[in-house]
């Protein structure tokens, strides 16, 4: 007795196909899947010089980071994002106490007593008072501080190094 093949339903057909798609469509999503990277802290890279200096208070960034093509790491985004919410807060408890820049808020004083306030931090910083809106450069140094002031000399941002 000679069996004759069976033939394939076409159900078993589109279960197949389906099957074969899904299977292609992760081999794909899985080379464009985010990555993960450890931070090495003491790494002696030429691109040392270009990573940002956070506030010694916060500690070291996380030492595993996502890293999102295109958009950095989402991980170092939330770490910072919640370090600056703690020193908001902090600040707000401190709110009345005696504080120094960069602490101290200097919006709404005159360029002159923002400039002697952080001259009496650290007399090595270079500090210049400049109208909002002018055209400076884009340079990043930590020995200049800029005083952004308005046409009555009133600060109006806090000024930060760089």
């Amino acid at each position: 007795m000679t069996r004759t093949p069976r033939r394939r339903t076409p159900f078993v057909r589109v279960v197949s196909l389906l099957l074969i798609a899904v299977a292609a469509s992760r081999l794909l999503t899985a080379t464009h899947a985010t990555s993960y990277v450890e931070i090495q802290s003491n790494a002696e890279t030429s691109s040392s010089a270009m990573r940002p200096e956070f506030p010694s208070h916060w500690g070291s960034p996380p030492r595993i980071q996502a890293r999102n093509y295109g958009r950095g790491s989402g991980t170092l985004r939330n770490w910072i994002l919640e370090k600056m919410s703690q020193d908001e807060k902090r600040s707000d408890a401190n709110e009345g106490t005696s504080m120094t820049w960069p602490e101290l808020s200097l919006v709404g004083m005159t360029g002159e007593e923002a400039q002697n306030a952080i001259r009496a931090v650290d007399d090595t910083l270079v500090v210049h008072i400049v109208p909002e809106g002018s055209m400076v450069t884009m340079d990043y140094r930590l020995d200049r501080v800029r005083i952004y002031v308005d046409d009555n000399s009133r600060v109006v941002r806090q000024p930060k190094r760089g």
